[in-house]
C-alpha cells in the first residue's frame, strides 16, 4: 500500500504553549499506523510560532486527512491546524 506525507502546520493557543510538549502530545494521539517524520518551528507574529510536522499515513485512509486535523485540532493548546502540503511517498 502506498502512502503520503503530510505536511500540518499547528498553530498554539498562545507564546506560553511548550511545542516539545506539544509534539509529544501529537505523537501519543495519532493512530499507530500513523508516523511523525520530522518537525519545525515558524515564526508567525510577536514571539508566537507554529509547529510544523510532517507525517507519513497510508494513502487509501477513509476521511483522509481530515481525521488527521480533526485529532491535532483536539488536542489541549491547539489554536487550529490545517494541513499545508501532501505528497504521496514512492517505495
Amino acid at each position: 500500500m502506498a502512502e503520503v506525507l503530510v505536511v500540518i502546520k499547528v498553530y498554539p493557543e498562545s507564546d506560553e504553549i511548550n511545542l516539545d510538549n506539544l509534539y509529544k502530545e501529537i505523537e501519543k494521539k495519532l493512530p499507530k499506523e500513523y508516523k511523525l517524520v520530522r518537525k519545525e518551528t515558524e515564526p508567525i507574529a510577536y514571539g508566537l510560532e507554529a509547529l510544523v510536522v510532517y507525517i507519513q499515513m497510508p494513502e487509501n485512509v477513509e476521511g483522509g486527512t481530515e481525521i488527521l486535523e480533526e485529532t491535532i485540532n483536539g488536542i489541549e493548546g491547539v489554536s487550529h491546524a490545517e494541513v499545508v502540503g501532501i505528497t504521496r511517498l514512492g517505495f
